[in-house]
């Protein structure tokens, strides 16, 4: 077998031996001899000079100090956190709950307090609907309002829309049908685009009105759901922003640190209110918020739903709230005969706790005790 050769490189045989110089010249420099150097312990020489690294103790210090500073501005920013999550009321059901963002700033106990109390100035001078505005329809009547109020549930759920965009959709339509005489070909119409027009108000995405478009099944064109949004506007005049009885439910439960399934079961008892509308729109939403409290902790607990604190808090008592609560009592009885099911399937999901399905209490008033 033939062996291979490593061919020396004819480039090195050409160049002198200069062994001999390299030895002279590191002696000659600067007048100082350059240690030997010394074969490392893999056999290799070092054929650099070692450079020596001098550590400044001030810089360490200086160092050290700042670390210290750092770990101290940490700290502080975490006892803040802390300060601000107890001063907070928020419980992990909120966290969860994508309804719900965690509000930290509205709930805080420095301003809770102002803001429920700008809530009550507002309801009393803020327009509301009244019961006798369906007089003044030609085509519609109460029947045609829960389907419209149905429809818009099931919208609400399925795009995963606020509590607050769908009460502030039926406000809206409530307050047109107070002003306008419309049509039952246009009664969708008008429900789609004050759920347009509170989608943009309350919700970080909301619903392109080509969506709405497709939601009517195409039986209205863009141009006319934003030609009715103007109008609504208008006939409104730009109030659009009430206080709700999902705005009271929450500042209440949170207030009150409420569990969530109380509070579920409160909002499933105002979104009925919705759907029934001519009986309760005389009421003030607060004054509904409180009766179905009342009546969501009369039904899930034995205790006094009705203490004096929140008798002190909202400045309802029981004999003020009794006229609604027989009223949401029968409603919460006849729910699962109602034709529109849509808020009923809503809150039957584990999401909600499954409320819908919870049987109702005998309502016995003098359990309320507001004592």
């Amino acid at each position: 077998m033939s062996a291979f050769h490593i061919l020396e490189d004819v480039e090195t045989s050409c160049v002198p031996d200069i062994s001999k110089r390299k030895k002279s010249i590191l002696e000659k420099q600067n007048g100082k001899t350059r240690s030997v150097l010394q074969p490392l312990s893999n056999g290799v020489k070092q054929d650099v000079k070692r450079a020596k690294f001098t550590i400044n103790n001030q810089k360490t210090q200086e160092i050290k100090e700042k670390s210290k500073e750092n770990l101290e501005k940490i700290k502080v920013i975490d006892e803040i956190g802390k300060i601000e999550k107890s001063n907070a009321i928020i419980t992990s059901d909120e966290a969860e709950d994508d309804d719900h963002i965690p509000k930290s700033i509205l709930y805080s106990i420095e301003y809770k307090q102002d803001i429920w109390n700008h809530l009550k100035y507002l309801e009393k001078f803020h327009p509301f609907p009244n019961s006798k505005y369906m007089l003044r329809q030609n085509d519609l009547c109460w029947r045609s309002r829960s389907i419209l109020v149905d429809w818009l549930a099931s919208v609400s759920h399925e795009y995963k829309l606020s509590n607050e965009t769908f009460h502030l959709s039926v406000h809206y339509v409530d307050r047109f049908l107070m002003h306008m005489a419309v049509a039952k070909t246009k009664f969708q119409l008008v429900g789609a685009a004050a759920m347009l027009l509170a989608g943009k108000i309350e919700e970080v995405y909301p619903i392109d009105v080509k969506e709405w478009a497709y939601l009517t099944r195409d039986s209205f064109t863009p141009k006319q759901i934003l030609k009715m949004e103007q109008l609504l506007t208008k006939i409104l005049k730009f109030k659009m922003q009430p206080p709700t009885i999902s705005t009271f439910i929450d500042h209440f439960c949170y207030e009150h640190q409420l569990d969530a399934k109380t509070r579920y079961l409160a909002m499933y008892l105002s979104e009925l209110v919705l759907l029934e509308g001519n009986e309760y729109l005389n009421q003030l939403p607060s004054k509904l918020a409180a009766a179905s409290i009342a009546l969501a902790r009369y039904t899930l607990t034995n205790s006094r739903s009705w203490p004096k604190k929140f008798k002190e808090h909202c400045g309802y008592s029981v004999k003020m709230l009794s006229p609604v609560l027989v009223k949401q009592q029968r409603t919460f009885v006849d729910s699962p005969s109602k034709e529109q099911q849509e808020i009923q399937n809503k809150y039957k999901t584990d999401k909600y706790h499954k409320v819908a399905l919870i049987k109702p209490r005998k309502l016995v008033l003098e359990l309320f005790s507001d004592e």
